[in-house]
């Protein structure tokens, strides 16, 4: 793809994207994100129609996006609801001993990523670190979906092991 075609084209996803998240910093984001994947599926394998590949990855990044903000806003919605009903003064802000806690129990979770063998640890980092699909970590590993599933199942599985 000649240099002038990839502009074009980046500028055309950047406006189509801008229309489905409303804000034209997010949606230059998302396409960036969106050439990024694309160059490194294109190391691995042959793309067929670079277009579509483009236009479906934006798009799926761009349903993530929705579902990370709707998770979002949903956690602090219950978090001021929570504080309100403990007769917090400043509804918006964590209590102190909420803030400790929670960065305890992240600690915690981190010391118990740290000794995950390394596979499982790098599957599990790019799924919930990096909201990449099973397929996309599949191939960035090299090996199969059902491995990237063994991976995550067992990583959540020594979570709940050392959680309890």
């Amino acid at each position: 793809m000649a240099v002038n075609e990839t502009a074009l084209l980046m500028d055309e996803l950047a406006s189509y994207l801008a229309k489905k998240v409303r804000n034209d910093d997010d949606a230059c984001d998302l396409a960036q994100e969106a050439f990024l994947r694309m160059h490194k599926f294109q190391q691995k394998q042959r793309l067929d129609d670079v277009r579509a590949f483009l236009y479906r990855t934006a798009n799926n990044l761009a349903v993530d996006q929705f579902r990370r903000a709707r998770i979002r806003d949903r956690y602090l919605s219950s978090e001021r609801v929570q504080e309100s009903a403990d007769g917090g003064s400043n509804q918006y802000a964590p209590s102190a001993e909420r803030t400790v806690s929670a960065e305890q129990e992240l600690a915690r979770i981190s010391e118990i990523v740290d000794r995950m063998p390394a596979k499982v640890r790098h599957a599990f980092l790019l799924h919930r670190g990096k909201d990449f699909s099973y397929s996309q970590i599949a191939a960035e590993m090299n090996v199969s979906i059902s491995m990237v599933e063994k991976y995550i199942v067992s990583a959540l599985g020594l979570l709940r092991q050392e959680l309890r």
